[in-house]
């Protein structure tokens, strides 16, 4: 196994680079701050690889005349089905690393366990292609214009909130650069400047509080949109309009492979991430 963790590849981590467990700097992972987005179901107990998301249609009364028999409404369902699947990722710490750094298999664990949690943060981001409705322009700075025109298609398709939404860090920046420029919706509350950009400033858990109603984070795994000249966030129902339906979230494994003297941690997980409704949720797209 060429990929194995030796003493060569995490030298960092011995004893003569090191002696305090604390002079470590962790990798930087993303947050995990888009899983209220999301309607999170479990199939766990079922045996299934999928679970279905009816969808009832939307009625129309009709006015009736006296003595004329009302004709019948078909009531035709749809669904929407997410299938999960396997994600995950091997470690392989020699013997020899084992007793000659400054770590244990522990901390291994726990760095497969963040890049698991990141690939998932990852797919919901990526959720925001399937919207067919969307606010912003390419190639020009997110405004609050442009979350207010989000907003209102949702409540023109009768969404019901609470609504929630993500934005990568430059559209934050375009953002709270622009309030108060032509809406001014806290230019003149008469609170001091200090209170108004901590109340709308990025805060480093990746939440930005509730602006317009809607509860907003940041994060820097919303990808990019139009072969890289945009970003693409979101504003959703959470509710409806995307699901995450789990097998297994997070599993552990240690697996001895006393041939190679090592240890295998195999860190999985079992999910599926996929739109439900697609009136529910509007993309967000402008300048990268």
């Amino acid at each position: 196994m060429p990929n194995e963790i030796t003493t060569s590849t995490a030298d960092d981590l011995s004893y003569a680079a090191a002696i305090f467990n604390q002079a470590i700097i962790d990798a930087l992972y993303e947050l995990a701050v888009v899983l209220p987005l999301v309607r999170q179901e479990s199939i766990a107990d079922f045996a299934s690889k999928a679970m279905d998301f009816p969808k009832t249609p939307k009625l129309a009364a009709a006015s009736l005349a006296e003595g004329v028999d009302a004709s019948y409404t078909p009531f035709v369902t749809t669904k929407s089905t997410i299938t999960v699947g396997e994600v995950g990722i091997v470690l392989t710490p020699t013997d020899v690393l084992s007793v000659s750094d400054i770590v244990s298999n522990d901390y291994y664990t726990s760095e497969a366990a963040k890049a698991v949690a990141n690939k998932l943060t990852t797919d919901i981001c990526a959720l925001y292609a399937g919207f067919s409705q969307t606010a912003g322009a390419t190639g020009v700075n997110l405004t609050e214009q442009n979350i207010l025109d989000a907003i209102t298609l949702l409540h023109a398709s009768s969404v019901p909130g609470p609504y929630r939404a993500v934005l990568h860090p430059q559209q934050w920046n375009d953002f709270a650069g622009a309030i108060g420029a032509t809406i001014n919706p806290v230019g003149y509350t008469g609170m001091s400047s200090r209170a108004e950009s901590n109340e709308y400033g990025a805060a480093p858990d990746g939440g930005l509080g509730r602006f317009y109603g809607v509860d907003w984070v940041i994060t820097a795994a919303v990808p990019t949109a139009n072969a890289g000249a945009d970003r693409a966030g979101m504003i959703v129902s959470p509710s409806r309009a995307l699901g995450l339906v789990e097998k297994w979230a997070s599993r552990t494994e240690l697996e001895r492979d006393a041939s190679l003297r090592a240890t295998e941690i195999v860190v999985t997980a079992n999910y599926g991430v996929g739109e439900i409704d697609d009136l529910s949720g509007v993309g967000i797209i402008t300048d990268a």
